[in-house]
């Protein structure tokens, strides 16, 4: 057999049992679903994509390939198709490359489907052997072949080759029908645009308080595939976790905390089997970051292999004072804040913030969260978000206004630095029990606060625990934002879905 057409076949082979090469470090994209709550409550179907990537490859020193993650140029429009023969059908636009990997285009399906792979092409690659061919208009050919609900590969498009597309039906060829609503509910919800704000609402999570708080959700609804405009990095749910964005924002005098700054970063640490979750309030599209000094922090960890809730911390955490991201480090002195040098001499917590009028284009770096009182063991500047695209930029050293950048804030690495949290068993008998439970103001002090008090937090940490983290994380996983020990950090913005205020 030719050695070109055996290798080709071996990549078509991996492409349909939808595996990565054994020297492959595949792309670190979780293959979870998300449920939306209407169709847990209602039964109304999701769309009959769950989610895409395109693949690239990229040598490592030790020769393995590493595999990364992307989604620009695609756009998914379901029911939207015009196609001659496939009016109605879902479109999956894909962007040119020069690939011609047999898996260079990963989807997951929510149920068994019909594809078509519609395209001018000659000769016809080998990853489409064995599907058949229906003639088009316009010297276009239609591919079509049946496929199981999971994951499915299609091949790259091959340099010069131009673009195909994608469409999809339900099994048999049939469009998926619109998704009903929710008893009660005129406003439909159309692909592609604007989620209404009754959609957004059904996100909710019932706080350690027992009332309802807004809780994530995915840049893009799974159910009507519109837009919600802006995103909460990390799926809590990762680490079987539910966030209660707002819980602690609310204690605080109700301080106006917007709900679109709540960022979330989930990450599983198999080797101990403990997951964790640190949600940091860190808009960068309005100046209230820049003179605010605390920030709402959430930090919760999980046993992997049960489920247990080990440790759930809310609190106001110190990032300290705010100056520009390049080496002259000088304080960033808005009238409404001007004393950053002071704030300078009691923490080495800061925020790095771009200022435009030096031409600085670097990070937005945020470093701080380190709160002792709950049993935390860590210096000032123990968690550290990098914000390499940062929605806005000060125009100048006192941030007279604000420079709108051409990033949505979506390539974000995290650091944890030596952090150690510990059971302490006089916080937890603050409250008269032994439980693991205990409650203080927002900046994790004054235990021993009565759980009625406005301004109660509750805490919980496990009875006897000690655990730690340490490491640099990053993601490539636009879908439910699992971060990863060094891996691959990409934009993750879908479908240019994100709005101004993210």
């Amino acid at each position: 057999m030719n050695l070109t057409l055996a290798a080709g076949l071996l990549l078509v082979l991996a492409a349909c049992t939808g595996g990565f090469g054994s020297n492959e470090r595949p792309p670190s994209v979780d293959k979870g679903g998300v449920v939306h709550p209407i169709t847990t409550q209602y039964g109304i179907q999701p769309t009959l994509l769950a989610r895409y990537y395109h693949v690239s490859e990229h040598k490592d020193e030790d020769g393995t390939l590493s595999l990364e993650a992307g989604y620009g140029g695609v756009r998914y429009k379901p029911r939207q198709s015009s196609f001659k023969g496939f009016e109605g059908w879902d479109e999956l636009a894909v962007p040119s490359s020069e690939s011609i990997r047999a898996d260079w285009l990963r989807l997951t399906l929510n149920r068994d489907a019909r594809v078509a792979v519609v395209w001018k092409i000659d000769p016809v690659p080998l990853w489409l052997i064995g599907w058949e061919r229906s003639p088009m208009p316009d010297g276009l050919t239609a591919f079509v072949k049946d496929f199981k609900k999971g994951e499915v590969a299609l091949g790259g498009p091959g340099k010069n080759n131009g673009k195909y597309t994608v469409l999809l039906a339900e099994a048999g060829g049939k469009p998926s029908a619109a998704p009903a609503l929710p008893p009660g509910v005129s406003e439909k919800p159309l692909p592609n645009t604007d989620c209404p704000s009754w959609l957004h609402d059904t996100w909710r999570v019932v706080g350690p308080d027992g009332n309802e708080f807004q809780g994530w959700h995915p840049q893009i609804d799974p159910v009507y595939w519109c837009y919600y405009r802006h995103e909460h990095n990390s799926d809590p749910g990762l680490i079987g976790y539910k966030a209660a964005f707002t819980y602690v924002a609310l204690k605080n005098q109700n301080q106006p905390e917007r709900g679109e700054g709540f960022k979330g970063f989930a990450i599983r640490d198999e080797a101990k089997q403990i997951g964790w979750y640190i949600n940091l309030h860190s808009e960068t599209s309005t100046s209230q970051r820049v003179c605010a000094r605390v920030h709402t922090v959430t930090l919760a960890a999980t046993d992997l292999r049960t489920g247990q809730l080990l440790l759930e911390l809310g609190y106001k955490g110190d990032f300290g004072f705010s100056r520009e991201n390049d080496d002259s480090e000088q304080f960033i002195t808005p009238d409404a804040c001007p004393d950053q040098a002071k704030i300078a001499q009691e923490t080495d917590a800061s925020k790095r913030i771009r200022v435009a009028s030096d031409g600085n284009g670097g990070y937005e770096q945020w470093d701080g969260g380190c709160e002792p009182a709950l049993g935390m063991e860590c210096g000032d500047r123990v968690i550290g978000v990098d914000i390499q695209n940062p929605a806005t930029s000060c125009a100048d050293y006192k941030c007279s206004s604000l420079i709108i950048n051409d990033g949505s804030s979506t390539r974000r690495t995290m650091s944890v630095r030596n952090l150690k949290v510990s059971y302490v068993e006089s916080l937890d008998l603050s409250d008269g029990k032994k439980d693991g439970y205990f409650y203080t103001d927002v900046y994790g002090l004054n235990p021993g606060l009565d759980p009625a008090n406005p301004g109660a937090v509750r805490q919980y940490v496990k009875p006897g625990l000690s655990i730690s983290l340490d490491g640099h994380f990053t993601t490539e996983d636009a879908w439910r934002g699992l971060y990863v020990r060094d891996g691959n950090n990409n934009d993750v913005e879908l479908e240019g879905s994100l709005g101004s205020i993210n």
